[in-house]
């Protein structure tokens, strides 16, 4: 599992690390990379919150968990409520991930950490899935700006913020992750991607399983990364592995659909970061955009 020092790696890349949206829907606030730089990482790390095991570890609830913490002990930003659900008729209608007072504001902050694979036209987000294709930028773009980021203007939730005696006034987006290029664009930096995302956003590459057997050698070492390094860049927690130990991983029968690889340096520092995407992860994609038609 990771140790203190990766969970403070981690922590400052959630705040620091570049926002994947910044021109989004005109309602919402969409913070700029010099927000986002701003914003402090040095706190007593102390307690910080520890990844869950990894059978019940959730990299969303690992995200909010760690901000909750920092906001938690910020002098300029007033934590008023975490994960607040708005329930009504024995169902819920959403929930708040963060309410925050700062600078006399309150504000609704919505966190989201995600990562994306392009197949097909770059500039649409329908055609960025994630690991699991069931999900896609536009459809969680889509969500948030419909649904989640709206949360306060519902009847429901403006019934149970009155009863706190909170009132909204603004509302954020706190949106991080990668997006993934295939390699040859990536090596080439041939970047193109929809117009809501921040052109500064954090990078990656993908191939398929033999892309990678043809692609990679041992020049360097490799890392197979569970979700609890999916966050931060490798700063030599871990061991690599060689290319052909990596294709063997990568062939195995409980391998994922995609699969999380970075690529490192001979001290253990990594180079670049990509997904290895099999057959069946192709499939899924194809049934997707058949589901679609």
């Amino acid at each position: 599992m990771p140790n203190l020092d990766r969970q403070q790696q981690d922590l400052a890349w959630c705040l620091n690390s570049s926002p994947l949206i910044i021109y989004g829907e005109a309602d919402f606030i969409w913070p700029s990379d010099s927000w986002f730089r701003s914003l402090s990482s040095v706190i007593n790390t102390a307690d910080l919150p520890t990844p869950r095991h990894p059978h019940r570890f959730r990299l969303g609830q690992h995200f909010e968990r760690l901000l909750a913490y920092w906001l938690d002990q910020q002098k300029d930003f007033d934590l008023l409520a975490s994960n607040l659900q708005v329930n009504t008729h024995s169902r819920t209608v959403g929930e708040f991930d963060f309410l925050i007072t700062h600078e006399g504001i309150t504000q609704h902050w919505e966190a989201a950490v995600k990562f994306y694979l392009v197949k097909g036209d770059p500039f649409d987000p329908y055609n960025w899935y994630g690991p699991n294709p069931a999900d896609c930028l536009g459809s969680k773009y889509a969500h948030l700006v419909d649904h989640q980021l709206g949360l306060s203007r519902d009847p429901d939730a403006v019934r149970l913020l009155d009863e706190m005696d909170i009132s909204v006034t603004s509302i954020l987006c706190f949106m991080k992750g990668r997006l993934f290029y295939p390699y040859h664009h990536f090596i080439d930096n041939n970047f193109q991607y929809p117009p809501e995302v921040n052109p500064d956003h954090e990078r990656g590459w993908w191939l398929t399983t033999n892309g990678f057997a043809s692609t990679f050698d041992d020049l360097h070492s490799y890392a197979l990364l569970e979700k609890t390094y999916w966050l931060a860049p490798l700063k030599q927690e871990l061991k690599g592995e060689s290319a052909h130990q990596m294709n063997i991983r990568l062939t195995s029968p409980e391998v994922q659909p995609a699969s999380l690889i970075a690529v490192l340096d001979d001290s253990g520092i990594e180079v670049s970061r990509g997904f290895v995407i099999s057959d069946r992860w192709l499939a899924l994609i194809e049934e997707n955009a058949s589901q679609q038609d």
